[in-house]
């Protein structure tokens, strides 16, 4: 399904008739994580997965964020990241607004990163963890962040962490204030009063990735979301010995605490603004999943 053609305007009406009736029938879910839902398309017998991006305003909107993307993954190639094979594309709607899918193969979901490692025997060390502590010192910067979580990585083949998301590429503009791509889509998806307090939350998440301190400690505190903690010694330590940082245990955990207020907030937020929408008849435009990774997990 890779290398054949999908057409986009069944996938994004499938999508928009879920959104308004409230029934998911006509897609497939395969995961979710905090920003975007991942579909099995075709829905009876899925061939690949399908991220979609909240709808831009224009085709050059639309066009940046791809560029941003292709950013992302050559950034990734040169710093030696294996990354899952990911391809960009875009439907134009009727209404003027231009969506973005990533398509890529289905992962064998006993090959992501957490479920090698529920698997995986106690030890002192773990080669992915090894591997994304390696990637992350090799790839962060005062303006380029890593989502490092151990969710997003895949080991197909033998791989040790093969990057697997990309819908949200870290990357900050020359003033560090903002990414590089226009966010309006995915600000739509919260009430406007609260827009403002979000974004800078948002930005000061994205800071935490742009260290190995706090990329390193992100990771650590989704061991503790996915219920993971005989891992988090092994990973403390594989920082320390691979790079000489120190991070405090107690760290993650105030992260981890922070994070489970905060994102089944934002849920119940986006879940608001969808209802005020479709009652009154402007539409929303972002399939929600029903829960947060954080109250699966906890």
């Amino acid at each position: 399904m890779m290398g054949a053609e999908i057409e986009l305007a069944a996938v994004e009406a499938a999508v928009l008739r879920a959104i308004r009736s409230g029934d998911r029938s006509g897609v497939r879910l395969l995961g979710h994580g905090e920003i975007s839902i991942v579909l099995g398309w075709p829905t009876a017998a899925p061939e690949c997965a399908l991220k979609r991006v909240p709808p831009f305003r224009s085709a050059l909107a639309a066009r940046e964020y791809i560029t941003v993307c292709e950013r992302n993954f050559a950034l990734l190639r040169e710093t030696g990241v294996p990354i899952w094979p990911t391809e960009l594309l875009v439907h134009a709607r009727d209404d003027g607004r231009h969506v973005v899918y990533h398509r890529q193969p289905i992962a064998d979901a006993a090959q992501l990163g957490s479920n090698v490692l529920r698997s995986a025997p106690p030890a002192d060390s773990h080669p992915l963890l090894d591997a994304i502590v390696r990637h992350t010192a090799a790839v962060v910067g005062p303006r380029v962040g890593f989502d490092d979580g151990v969710l997003g990585r895949s080991r197909p083949r033998g791989a040790n962490a093969t990057q697997i998301d990309f819908t949200s590429p870290f990357l900050l503009n020359d003033a560090g204030d903002d990414l590089l791509f226009d966010t309006r889509g995915f600000a739509a998806e919260y009430p406007w009063i609260v827009r403002g307090y979000l974004r800078r939350e948002l930005l000061q998440l994205v800071e935490r990735f742009t260290t190995p301190e706090g990329a390193i400690g992100d990771m650590v505190a989704n061991l503790h979301k996915e219920g993971l903690q005989q891992w988090v010694a092994p990973a403390l330590r594989s920082a320390k010995e691979q790079l000489g940082v120190t991070i405090d245990p107690d760290v993650p955990l105030t992260m981890f605490a922070a994070d489970r207020k905060l994102m089944p907030l934002t849920l119940r937020l986006r879940k608001v603004q969808r209802v005020w929408m479709l009652r009154t008849g402007r539409g929303y435009d972002s399939l929600l999943p029903d829960r947060t990774t954080y109250e699966q997990h906890t």
